[in-house]
């Protein structure tokens, strides 16, 4: 898992102190012992917290699942007479309704078993089935479910069978590996799976561990107030979020997809709050550390994003975010890593959950 730039598109003025004339006061008090203060908030101390590391155990499944990831690039699919089963390609000509109205209609619609792109309930209902048979069901979809229309919905589904594939990957033998890959033996090649795997649980720990002290200074710091553009901006912010899905599944309005996620106006405002007091303590921390980001710091951290987003033209990388945006983002985690290198952690073993 990369880590992507998404943080890059939050509203402007992250790092900048964007002023309004009018001012939001949020009733709160300034703390006694601030080790920071300014017109916005009153800084808690945000050293020597304590927080607990993630050591996420690497287990074969896990390497053998990035094995198989790696080699799909390679993989071919052959037809079979046989009952379907897990990993395989399930092709249906599919039609989904909620309360009469049809959701989605497509026909040979390419299913991968095991992949819940519909919920495990509904791969378990294709699973077993072969070519020809045609299936009528029914399922009930929690409020959560990633299909922000079929969320909170009973979704009645129509399926002819039209073809099942196997996967087949190639043999990866030490001459194939060095052929098609830049390893020079399977052996090599499996070590560099591991050590994917190993960064991939150690960066996400890091961002867990990061999160977690920020989200203490915020929840120990008072916010006296803000500025209502400062305010706008994390609203739109959180709007601009939630229009990608009006988009992508038609609604006719935020309002209508916010009632789909069963979200109430407390609820985004609780968004939108927590969107501005991220910003208001990362602007505090900044302004008391005196930390700047060094024209060698901008440039290594270009080079590491390049790197994890699969960039090879600093233009491009640049086009696609833009250099201001690119430099709130290494700002960020300038005060996030300062977070970390100045707090008592305790590593733990934890098992990682894939979400």
């Amino acid at each position: 898992m990369k880590k992507k730039l998404a943080v890059l598109l939050l509203a402007a003025c992250l790092f900048t102190a964007c002023g309004s004339k009018s001012q939001i006061s949020t009733g709160n008090k300034p703390l006694s012992d601030a080790v920071y203060s300014n017109e916005q908030v009153s800084l808690a101390s945000y050293t020597d917290l304590k927080a607990e590391k993630k050591d996420y155990i690497i287990t074969d499944e896990a390497v053998n699942n990035a094995i198989h990831e790696a080699l799909l690039e390679f993989a071919e699919y052959k037809s079979v007479s046989r009952a379907s089963k897990t990993g395989d390609l399930v092709y249906a000509d599919l039609k989904a309704s909620i309360d009469g109205k049809t959701a989605v209609s497509e026909d040979d619609y390419e299913i991968i078993l095991g992949a819940a792109e519909f919920g495990e309930e509904f791969d378990n209902k294709l699973t077993g089935v072969t070519i020809g048979d045609k299936l009528d069901f029914s399922l009930d979809y929690d409020s959560d479910f990633s299909d922000v229309e079929w969320a909170g919905n009973t979704v009645d589904f129509e399926l002819n069978i039209t073809d099942i594939q196997e996967e087949i990957l190639p043999d990866a033998t030490d001459s194939f590996i060095k052929e098609n890959t830049d390893y020079g033996s399977y052996d090599k090649f499996v070590k560099a799976m591991r050590e994917s795997v190993a960064d991939m649980y150690e960066e996400e720990s890091t961002n867990e561990l990061q999160e977690e002290l920020l989200q203490q200074v915020i929840d120990s710091s008072s916010i006296l107030q803000y500025s209502q553009e400062e305010y706008d901006e994390a609203r739109q912010t959180i709007e601009n979020g939630y229009m990608s899905y009006v988009d992508m599944f038609g609604f006719d309005s935020l309002d209508a997809l916010y009632e789909s996620f069963d979200m109430t106006k407390e609820d985004v405002e609780e968004e939108i709050q927590s969107v501005l007091y991220r910003k208001i303590i990362l602007n505090a921390i900044t302004q008391s550390e005196n930390l700047t980001l060094s024209d060698q710091d901008y440039e290594d951290g270009i080079a590491y994003y390049m790197e994890q987003n699969d960039y090879d033209s600093k233009t491009e990388f640049l086009d696609d975010y833009g250099e201001e945006e690119v430099r709130r983002q290494l700002s960020e985690d300038m005060v996030l890593n300062f977070l970390v290198n100045h707090a008592d952690v305790t590593e733990v073993e934890a098992e990682y959950e894939d979400d």
